[in-house]
């Protein structure tokens, strides 16, 4: 769904926003909406990247554990 909004842009801008859409047979509105997605999706991935996970040395290394460590024999 597409609403209608209001930009004040500068004019070089639109100018070179203009040429481009010339340039790639496309229109003003799919260049905007293309660069405001890439910006939005460019800052949601920048969040993403922020999570740390954190270990805690439990003493001993737990790489030796086996499946009947965890899990009894299963009855047949």
């Amino acid at each position: 769904m597409l609403i209608r909004t209001t930009l004040r842009l500068k004019e070089n801008l639109k100018k070179d926003a203009e040429r481009k859409a010339l340039e790639d047979n496309t229109t003003l509105q799919e260049i905007f909406n293309l660069a405001l997605y890439q910006y939005l999706d460019k800052d949601a991935k920048k969040k993403a990247k922020k999570i740390v996970f954190r270990s805690k040395h439990l003493g001993t290394t737990l790489d030796n554990l086996r499946r009947a460590d965890y899990y009894s024999d299963p009855k047949i």
